[in-house]
């Protein structure tokens, strides 16, 4: 079953890799709950942060779940994923969460807010307002939130997710982003991220 609830085109279950990233989306989207008690610890963290970690093959088996085309090497893949991030960041609701403010062209250009920059440290107010913002949020666009956080910092993070819900299992963060329609834009982002 796919991400979108058609069946993934000829996709085998022995994805090589960190942790098989491709069996624990398979298997949660057909028990969460099952799944769960499969891979026990798995965070969403977790998760997506193995993408960096992916090979070609781990990703093209995650395209396939999500119906994503993906032919490597991405061409253009920098102007396709700040396509997607601009995309999801404004139906979701996110730009109170980031800026337009970063150096670089594409998605290098957009940074979370609450921070100064240029003095390399919290900027107080605006991280309270950040997480405040943050914890308003429905659970499904937290997890969206929370994965751009991760993918920008390319690990798990405790600047601007600290003492905010971010420590979901993988299973419960796929099966609530797939009840919330979330899960398809979850998955182009990590699918197509190129690096930060």
């Amino acid at each position: 079953m796919s991400i979108d609830g058609r069946q993934a085109s000829q996709v085998t279950d022995n994805a090589p890799g960190p942790g098989s990233v491709y069996n624990l989306i398979k298997a949660a989207l057909a028990d969460p709950g099952n799944a769960k008690e499969r891979h026990p610890g798995y965070r969403l963290q977790r998760l997506v942060t193995l993408r960096l970690e992916m090979d070609e093959v781990e990703i093209g088996k995650l395209a396939d779940l999500a119906g994503i085309e993906v032919k490597p090497p991405m061409v253009n893949a920098d102007a396709l994923f700040d396509e997607n991030l601009r995309a999801v960041i404004a139906w979701a609701g996110l730009w109170p969460l980031f800026e337009e403010s970063g150096p670089g062209l594409h998605h290098h250009a957009i940074r979370p807010t609450g921070y100064l920059y240029q003095l390399d440290k919290v900027d107080a107010l605006g991280m309270e307002a950040w997480r405040a913002y943050y914890r308003c949020m429905a659970p499904a666009r937290q997890m969206l939130a929370a994965s751009i956080i991760w993918l920008y910092r390319g690990r798990k993070d405790n600047t601007w997710l600290r003492r905010v819900p971010c420590t979901w299992h993988a299973a419960e963060g796929i099966a609530e982003m797939r009840r919330a329609g979330l899960l398809q834009d979850w998955a182009k982002l990590v699918v197509r991220y190129p690096g930060w």
